[in-house]
């Protein structure tokens, strides 16, 4: 039987993503049921220099071990995660942008969906809006926008990105302490 081009590569994927909504799934199971647990989800690709911040974010915050995070990484987002992330408290999207200068944090309204013109296109809004429609879920969605500058071909941030993304982190990490009582 022959095999179908790119099936393999789709299965792993699959494979991938369902092994990081088990393990997941695991983690909220072993946490105390009082505590209010947050993911942080780390968007962009890592081969496309400054893209991978959201990558490079989610490593540094998996060092600090903090109580109660949990971390996924992915080059974009797509609509497998939204049940996982529906069983978090908060969940932060981590992303590199043009638009900013230095670090963005804000709460993502479920209301601020945009209609998209590619199918293979999904946004957080429209992640944050499938959590709530589809799994009633009370989770609280924020981005944390990091500003960015090169997006050639590389695998390593730029100077200004790395500094953004420290401080990021730092942001981040007050914020989920603040947030952890």
């Amino acid at each position: 039987m022959p095999a179908i081009p790119g099936w393999h590569f789709f299965y792993s994927s699959y494979k991938c993503k369902l092994l990081q909504y088990v393990n997941i799934m695991k983690d909220k199971k072993e946490r105390d049921s009082k505590e209010r647990s947050t993911c942080i989800v780390g968007i962009g690709n890592t081969l496309r220099s400054d893209d991978g911040v959201g990558n490079y974010v989610c490593q540094l915050l998996d060092a600090k071990q903090l109580p109660g995070v949990s971390t996924i990484t992915t080059q974009q987002l797509d609509t497998t995660i939204t049940a996982a992330l529906a069983t978090f408290a908060r969940v932060v999207f981590v992303d590199a942008s043009v638009n900013a200068a230095t670090v963005l944090f804000q709460r993502l309204a479920t209301g601020d969906e945009q209609p998209q013109s590619f199918s293979h296109h999904i946004n957080a809004a429209m992640i944050a809006s499938l959590a709530e429609k589809l799994y009633s879920a009370n989770t609280q969605f924020y981005i944390c926008a990091i500003g960015a500058t090169n997006f050639e071909m590389g695998n390593q941030l730029s100077e200004k990105t790395w500094s953004n993304a420290n401080a990021a982190v730092s942001l981040l990490t007050e914020w989920i302490l603040l947030n952890s009582t």
